[in-house]
């Protein structure tokens, strides 16, 4: 049986944890785009309910998104999933809270347990399309606090190859990547960037002016690198807690 990898998808939002956690949550009903992702339609309601995910139709039936397998506010939420589907074919999803800021968290969705579905492939692909949309109305719901913090935003993008890919350095779609490390750099955030080479698997260090310039960074990371759009790498950006660096970087 071939495992595929989860599949992943962050957004910025304006908010600490507490609060982003919360508008995940307790109010999902009301950024959740029911009218392209449901069981009944835009006229459903979906909230979490007694330890699971549940979707109320308009004339009251009921569907279970899920059940939720971890709750630890405000850092992490971990539940399977099948909206649809009966439990026994449920993949998982995790979804956790990173603080970049007090006013700014970074929100990452992964996706997993793929082979419990009958064509993996198929559903990997039909949720790759569908989570960037689902997050990004759940991060325009979040309403923004002023930020205050005006210091350097330390991130580390961590690159893997993506399924199927086994040279990703040889690959067509990996001309790609260098030219979005050329842009960083001429940006003067990019640190250092490179790759692991026996394991096809690379990180990029990058140091933001401030907490204003994560949402773009992360943007860039997903949407203008071609190797990762042309799915020749798939990406994960972390915030970093720098303490000490060395004489050369301020």
């Amino acid at each position: 049986m071939t495992t595929l990898p989860p599949l992943r998808r962050q957004v910025v939002v304006p908010a600490g944890p507490e609060v982003a956690f919360d508008v995940f949550t307790q109010r999902i009903g009301a950024w959740w785009p029911l009218d392209r992702f449901s069981v009944y339609g835009e006229k459903a309601t979906t909230a979490f309910r007694d330890g699971r995910l549940v979707e109320t139709g308009p004339d009251g039936d009921e569907a279970v998104w899920g059940t939720v397998l971890d709750w630890e506010p405000p850092r992490r939420l971990r539940l399977t999933w099948h909206p649809g589907r009966d439990a026994e074919h449920a993949s998982e999803v995790e979804v956790s809270f990173s603080p970049v800021t007090d006013a700014l968290t970074m929100v990452t969705l992964e996706h997993r347990g793929w082979e419990r579905l009958a064509d993996p492939s198929a559903a990997r692909d039909e949720y790759r399309n569908g989570w960037p949309a689902v997050l990004g109305g759940y991060a325009s719901s979040v309403e923004a606090r002023d930020e205050t913090s005006t210091d350097p935003v330390w991130l580390v993008l961590s690159y893997t190859p993506a399924p199927g890919v086994v040279r990703p350095f040889e690959h067509g779609g990996f001309r790609g990547h260098p030219a979005f490390l050329e842009m960083l750099r001429e940006r003067g955030v990019l640190i250092a960037a490179g790759p692991f080479a026996a394991s096809g698997e690379g990180m990029t260090v990058v140091r933001l002016p401030g907490p204003d310039a994560v949402a773009g960074l992360l943007t860039s990371a997903y949407e203008e690198d071609s190797s990762v759009t042309e799915h020749v790498l798939e990406i994960r950006v972390r915030p970093w807690d720098v303490l000490v660096t060395g004489s050369s970087i301020p």
